[in-house]
């Protein structure tokens, strides 16, 4: 048809009224199955496209999700693979579940806080992901205040609903295999300490080292803004002050950083510093050496949070947290040889 087809047109064809068919199609309880049938059997044979903010009006809901990242915008637009990994999985999920996703880049706590005012009061989106939890959460009384859905990538630490890894145990595991090669000496490349996740990852590296009857010593942990230059500038301010063997990257986006400061500090790797990062790139498996990584399954991680918030929009989500399982992959930068392809566990070994 050249024009386009009304909600008038789809009561026509299907023999009842347009009130009828606004109920049928927002999926309203008190249309029976017959006549759902027959309207929808209509609509789509007419093409027909309920008008979003109609449908808005109807059923007190957008179709569009959004992702809020308070971080800075250099961060998000870097050469890492997490951002485009994450919001893969979360159009992915929203466009099973019928919802468009909406991405929203807030360069602070406070944008956000205004970010979600916004969209609680004009109904523009009907809930929200978000990324960075930080220890503060300032916009949770915002949240509350206007009964917002919103599911975190990240412990929120506050009991609201959420989609993580188990964070503790990534900073364990990464710096439990350098052990296991008989580095005492680890430095950890930390996130800023507002971030849960740096805190997290922090509790795991300390945690394994105590384990294994080793001091925790703060003057190892190099904490860096979340781009490549201030992991660049971290490792070379801190690098040659301290004695080390092996060195944790906690965050993905602090790798290339790190190796471009021990390059320039004439340190090889894994000869003379051996590396564990968190963070799975197709990069990390063709740099020389290969990087041994933390898989976070990082689309798996934006697939769940979009599911998970839109179940909570349509009144279906129980379950307050989601914990995805990360993976080891050993390659050679941790001082491993080259080995095939085995899996154990939370553990691979690659090449």
């Amino acid at each position: 048809m050249s024009e386009k087809v009304t909600i008038e047109d789809v009561a026509e064809k299907a023999g009842v009224a347009p009130s009828t068919v606004s109920l049928a199609i927002n999926d309203k309880p008190n249309v029976s199955p017959e006549t759902k049938k027959k309207v929808l059997t209509a609509a789509r044979e007419l093409d027909y496209q309920p008008h979003t903010a109609a449908k808005r009006l109807a059923t007190g809901q957008s179709e569009t999700i959004g992702l809020i990242i308070p971080i800075e915008l250099k961060s998000v637009f870097s050469s890492t693979e997490f951002f485009q990994k994450m919001i893969s999985g979360m159009h992915k999920a929203a466009a099973e579940m019928g919802m468009t996703l909406s991405l929203q880049i807030v360069e602070s706590e406070k944008e956000a806080i205004e970010r979600i005012k916004y969209a609680a009061r004009s109904g523009s989106v009907s809930g929200s992901v978000i990324t960075h939890p930080t220890t503060a959460m300032p916009y949770m009384d915002v949240i509350n205040k206007h009964d917002y859905s919103v599911v975190f990538l990240g412990d929120p630490l506050k009991g609201a609903h959420y989609v993580d890894n188990d964070n503790i145990k990534v900073g364990k595991s990464a710096t439990q295999h350098l052990l296991n090669h008989g580095h005492e000496r680890i430095a950890m490349l930390a996130s800023p300490g507002n971030f849960t996740v740096s805190r997290n990852r922090l509790m795991g590296y300390r945690s394994a080292l105590e384990d294994n009857g080793i001091r925790f010593d703060a003057d190892l942990v190099w904490e860096s803004n979340l781009n490549e230059q201030s992991a660049y500038e971290t490792v070379l301010a801190n690098a040659p002050e301290y004695e080390f063997s092996a060195i944790f990257v906690s965050v993905e986006v602090q790798t290339m950083g790190t190796l471009r400061a021990l390059r320039e500090l004439e340190l090889t790797v894994p000869d003379d510093i051996a590396l564990v990062v968190v963070g799975e790139s197709e990069l990390a498996k063709h740099l020389a050496p290969p990087l041994t990584t933390v898989d976070l399954n990082t689309e798996r991680l934006g697939y769940l949070s979009s599911k998970k918030l839109i179940n909570i929009i349509n009144g279906k989500e129980k379950d307050p947290q989601l914990i995805v399982p990360t993976d080891l992959k050993v390659r050679e930068s941790c001082g491993c040889k080259p080995t095939k392809a085995t899996t154990g566990g939370d553990i691979t070994k690659t090449r």
